[in-house]
């Protein structure tokens, strides 16, 4: 009797734990989602505040700093992407699937958030605009491939 007494409270520790541990994995993956939309949010805002000063023609040498944003905000998204956080999100599969491919994406972003802090640094409002663009288009080739489309 105290033998199943026993197996039962080890079954029953097995499933609670089981449970509590589904839970955490839920919870962890939001986390995940939550920290990745956060930071494209924020790459959002920062190159819109790269486009406000070359709209404005302001003194372009502001955008130094905000390059260097991107390049971290970049650098720590790459790493956001840990196996098992793909439900509820508006990543691809193929993130998971060409993760090396993903990665070759988000490192061209950080090498044109590089070309853009060197515009910026020059000075001159025509590198910066040209840099700025081709950031935009690194910025959309990854969506290309691994975000879904926007309903």
């Amino acid at each position: 009797m105290k033998k199943q007494t026993l197996m039962v409270a080890v079954i029953g520790a097995l499933v609670a734990g089981s449970i509590v541990g589904g839970a955490t994995i839920a919870l962890a993956q939001a986390d995940i989602v939550k920290q990745r939309q956060d930071n494209r949010k924020e790459m959002a805002a920062t190159m819109r505040s790269i486009k406000g000063v070359i709209d404005a023609k302001g003194d372009v040498k502001t955008v130094v700093a905000s390059a260097a944003k991107m390049k971290q905000l970049e650098l720590a998204f790459e790493k956001m992407f840990p196996a098992g956080s793909d439900k509820d999100t508006k990543a691809l599969p193929t993130v998971w699937s060409d993760m090396p491919g993903f990665l070759a994406a988000s490192k061209n972003m950080d090498a044109a958030a590089d070309k853009l802090a060197v515009a910026a640094g020059s000075g001159d409002i025509a590198a910066v605009t040209a840099a700025f663009s081709d950031a935009g288009k690194a910025c959309g080739a990854c969506h290309e491939k691994y975000r879904a489309k926007a309903n």
